[in-house]
């Protein structure tokens, strides 16, 4: 285990030594020119240049061609370092000792410390493990890119992936089994997040200067490197206030026993929160126990939507601590780190847009430079060739690019997010005009474009589930469980923006706020409305389609628009058309504590943007900057983009095969989350170091109950992980099997050492023990785990029969009909354990008479198929 986490930990230290020349170019408008994420850089660019060029086959999977496209990133550091001169390196780290001792301190605390908690609860058991463990041996099994599916043979992944690559490369270079490597790679991208979340903060505070808007006193570099710490801490550790709201309950505070003696709470029959509706069961303590589930899974479900018939729908709310401690090593997950490279990317672009003269002072890339000092933003005028020797600009694509190969879902967000920081630096030199929304779309187009062609072998062979946006009528957050999920983040930041609000009481007009965010909750009103509308209108317009004797094409938009209404009718728990529009609409304004909450942030917000607009004279010639004094903006910029990703799902949602918003939720509140957990950190430091002594007091009470409180979470949380610790500790993410099947890991010990081939097991739903063979071998199993692959794939088109000839396969007693299935699906390896004879009424005798055993032991059998090509080929 050690020397595991050691071969780790020196090897991505190295990544992040090699990369430091570039990282110090690109990011060189920050404080500590990246540093704190060149770790996270460097090892993005070492799993793109490897992707890219095994997806291209001029690159083997193997050792070999890790460490070549390694080199390659070396030898780009070399030429910068010959360009730069070695002697400015050296100056700037004798110049940073200090905030680099912190940043080496934090990570390998944060990597060796969750390193021991994973080691406390290895098993890849439940939930989504078995999925990701699969996809890393697959990836390390697979000979060639794309890697294979895991769980569909002759298909590689359609599934984001990028994460997983990086992690088999560590474990490749490493010579780390995949079931090790799934733990280490959840130890080390929670320490590569703590450091991304340092890094900005660390940035941010060490902008702030005394002067206006904001006021204060400026922070040292030495300060900044001790308050940056409080962003790992509302990132990574700061949950929602559900674990607090468990203790209470735990406690039986809020019950009281009726007339017959039964325990009643009308509070918590108000709160809603599933479980915690039940009461508890004595005798009371503070320790969150009960016997009828997981305590600490309700923190993820906090969230309830209802049809408008009552029928309650499961909503996701993670947020990261809870992702950590779950130890899913989901692409959510994976995404992390370089969703905080992203944001200090976008920070390093700000900053540079703030030089002093002129706005980009050497400055962001030569392509947007005419366009950010004004002039006319014209890409046709440069010329490909010209946009080709902009490697700057293709950097931000391949960063921004990333994230759709790591967790799809972010691409989008983190687009829009970066071009509001470049609209944002043209509004503080011109000011609002509808032109503004027309450069937003346009540098959104050109970033996704280069986005999509970076990772063009990604794209070929990815489907989605996502088929459009649905309009939510029935489902909103309450107002109750929007604070339970965010209170700990959204104290801090509203009374910072309070403060705020004190100190340019005379110059913000809080009239324009008002009528923005008005007219944005009104929009998006309206939008959903329509298409509400649209959608129940949709069974009429398909049988009036229908109607008479209509062509094939006329025949199919019909029977497609009853599918699309009968669907959305079903959601919405009614029939009734004009009571699905009342009806909703009613709920909406009796429940209205979300969507005012947001009211008032985005009101707000935009009255404070105002006052970092640059004042000019007549002749256009600055009369009063405003906008380098401190980052104020840029924080103000992202808890934007927060308020806008939880606003949206209150009005439309994405279109998924589960036909609600429980992804929709999932995936924008997680976002958020880090958003405001960046916002909350920025702002505590804020407060802590510029109140007067008699407010910094009250602040300081409250501060710390708001964050005692969302700590409850973790700690209840690593308590009941190390109750939970069975026998020694390790990282070894298969070591359930070897204790409690020592036959089955024997037989997958072999199937690890053989030839790759295609496996056939016994076939199961989701989040199961099912696919077990091919999670832990890395060999491709005929169909694992069939309600994933159809997420995956959009559908079940490419399983086909899979599932059937599978039984099939097992049961007949037809040498013929077997050999025929085998030929079909390429399978060499039949494997016949406890599970297969479970599942069907295995029929071996035919395998017996026409195929050798290679393996055997008292629980498996395994045999092998000659005529099976390699799978390569």
């Amino acid at each position: 285990m050690i020397l595991s986490f050691l071969g780790w930990y020196l090897l991505i230290s190295l990544v992040g030594a090699v990369a430091l020349p570039l990282t110090l170019h690109v990011f060189s408008g920050l404080t500590d020119r990246g540093y704190a994420l060149t770790r996270i850089f460097g090892l993005l660019l070492w799993g793109y240049v490897f992707w890219l060029l095994a997806s291209l086959r001029v690159l083997q999977n193997d050792r070999g061609g890790i460490l070549l496209a390694l080199g390659l990133i070396a030898l780009a550091s070399v030429l910068f370092v010959r360009r730069s001169g070695l002697r400015d390196i050296l100056h700037w780290l004798q110049q940073a000792k200090t905030q680099i001792l912190t940043v080496e301190i934090l990570f390998f605390m944060a990597f060796a410390g969750w390193a021991v908690v994973r080691a406390a609860d290895p098993a890849a058991l439940g939930t989504e493990k078995p999925m990701e463990l699969a996809f890393i041996n697959a990836i390390l099994r697979s000979p060639l890119f794309p890697p294979h599916d895991p769980w569909l043979s002759g298909y590689a992944i359609s599934y984001y992936y990028f994460g997983y690559v990086m992690a088999a490369m560590l474990a490749k270079m490493t010579a780390v089994s995949g079931a090790v490597a799934f733990n280490l790679a959840s130890a080390l991208w929670f320490a590569l997040t703590a450091t991304g979340a340092y890094g900005i903060l660390f940035n941010l505070l060490c902008k702030i200067r005394g002067g206006e808007p904001g006021g204060g006193r400026p922070i040292s570099r030495l300060a900044a490197s001790f308050w940056g710490l409080f962003a790992p801490l509302f990132v990574l550790i700061v949950s929602n206030l559900e674990g607090f709201l468990e203790v209470l309950h735990a406690r039986g505070f809020f019950w009281k026993s009726s007339a017959d003696g039964t325990l009643i709470s009308p509070f918590w029959q108000w709160l809603d929160i599933q479980e915690l509706v039940r009461p508890p069961t004595p005798p009371f303590g503070f320790i969150p126990e009960r016997s009828s589930g997981i305590w600490w899974w309700r923190a993820s479900r906090v969230l309830q939507d209802y049809d408008l018939a009552g029928q309650g729908r499961e909503i996701i709310d993670e947020f990261p601590f809870f992702s950590y401690l779950l130890g899913d090593l989901h692409p959510h997950v994976l995404a992390m780190p370089f969703v905080l490279l992203v944001i200090g990317l976008a920070l390093n672009t700000y900053l540079r847009g703030l030089g002093e003269s002129p706005i980009v002072a050497k400055g962001f890339f030569h392509a947007t430079r005419d366009w950010l000092n004004g002039r006319p933003f014209e890409w046709t005028a440069v010329g490909v060739g010209g946009i080709l020797r902009k490697w700057e600009i293709w950097l931000t694509g391949l960063v921004l690019g990333s994230l759709a190969f790591l967790n799809t879902w972010d691409f989008p967000i983190y687009v829009g997010l970066f071009c509001v920081v470049l609209v944002f630096l043209r509004y503080q030199k011109e000011g609002w005009s509808m032109r503004r929304a027309g450069e937003l779309v346009e540098l959104a187009a050109i970033f996704a474009v280069m986005g999509v062609i970076l990772y063009l072998p990604f794209y070929l062979g990815f489907s989605s589930q996502v088929g459009g946006v649905i309009p939510s009528l029935a489902f909103f957050t309450r107002g109750v469980h929007f604070w339970v999920m965010f209170g700990p983040l959204l104290l801090p930041v509203v009374l910072w923006l309070a403060w705020l609000g004190v100190r340019h009481r005379h110059k913000i007009h809080g009239r324009s706020g008002l009528v923005f965010a008005a007219g944005t909750l009104f929009g998006l009103w309206l939008v959903s409305y329509l298409l509400g509308w649209l959608a129940l209108s949709m069974p009429v317009w398909g049988n009036m389609l229908l109607m008479g004797n209509p062509g094939p094409l006329l025949q199919k938009l019909g029977q497609a628009m009853l599918l699309i209404g009968g669907q959305f009718y079903g959601v919405q728990g009614s029939a009734d058309a004009g009571w699905i529009i009342t009806a909703s609409l009613e709920k909406r304004l009796l429940n209205s504590g979300t969507w005012l909450t947001l009211l008032v942030l985005l009101a707000a917000i935009w009255c404070f943007l105002g006052l970092f607009r640059a004042r000019l004279t007549e002749d256009s010639v600055i009369k009063e900057d405003v906008r380098s004094n401190n980052p104020d903006a840029f924080v103000l910029l992202i808890f934007l983009v927060g308020v806008g990703l939880v606003l949206v799902p209150e009005f439309l949602y994405l279109r998924d095969q589960f036909g609600w918003r429980m992804n929709t939720i999932f995936k924008f509140y997680f976002q958020t989350w880090i958003l405001w957990a960046l916002v909350a950190a920025y702002a505590s430091v804020t407060l802590w170091v510029r109140l007067k002594s008699f407010w910094r007091m009250g602040f300081a009470v409250v501060w710390s109950v708001i964050l005692l409180a969302g700590l409850v979470y973790p700690f209840f949380g690593l308590r009941m992980k190390g109750m939970a610790m069975a026998g020694e500790l390790t990282l070894d993410s298969a070591a359930y099997l070897e204790r409690y099947s020592p036959e089955e890991m024997e037989a997958i010990r072999f199937l690890q050492g053989a030839p790759p081939g295609v496996v056939v097991e016994a076939v199961g739903g989701s989040y199961s023990s099912f696919g077990r063979v091919s999670m832990l071998s890395g060999d491709p199993a005929v169909l694992g785990w069939p309600g994933h692959e159809s997420q995956w794939r959009g559908g079940a088109a490419e399983m086909g029969s899979r599932e059937e000839d599978v039984r099939t396969l097992y049961r007949t007693s037809d040498w013929d009909e077997a050999k025929t299935i085998l030929e079909r699906y390429n399978i060499r390896y039949i494997y016949i354990g406890s599970q297969e004879h479970s599942a069907y009424r295995v029929n071996e005798v035919k395998f017996v008479g026409f195929l050798q055993p290679v393996f055997k032991n008292n629980g498996v059998v395994i045999y092998e198929n000659p005529s099976a090509l390699p799978l390569e080929e």
